[in-house]
């Protein structure tokens, strides 16, 4: 597995189409809900915890969920734990669930990158 993270509109997904050679490739956008079989690429993993932290549910179950199909995939994440913490108690929440689900696949990863302006920063 690979983790692509960064903020919002910073490229992530045109970056990781390039360095992993994803055009003709399966991709999963994640906003359509969990997958049901594996793809080469992962991506809006940040609405997959949104809708795991809307049910009630936590990173482990998720993750057990989640790591056969993506074991070998490109995971690509907005990271929303950098800026003020929302008052909303709902949103405090996925924010801590998001960054678990994140600490966990940045630790099996055999690479992790932040993008930023579209420029690669590689942490792993």
């Amino acid at each position: 597995m690979d983790l692509v993270f960064g903020g919002a509109y910073q490229g992530k997904l045109t970056w990781a189409a390039s360095r992993f050679s994803l055009d003709g490739k399966v991709l999963w956008d994640l906003a359509q809900g969990a997958p049901e079989e594996a793809a080469d690429c992962f991506y809006h993993l940040e609405l997959l915890t949104w809708q795991e932290a809307e049910a009630g549910g936590s990173a482990r179950a998720l993750l057990q969920k989640m790591e056969p199909l993506w074991k070998d995939a490109v995971i690509i994440s907005r990271e929303i734990g950098s800026g003020v913490v929302p008052m909303d108690p709902t949103e405090r929440v996925w924010r801590e669930l998001h960054g678990q689900v994140l600490r966990a696949l940045a630790e099996a990863s055999r690479s992790v990158t932040r993008v930023f302006c579209g420029l690669p920063e590689v942490l792993k």
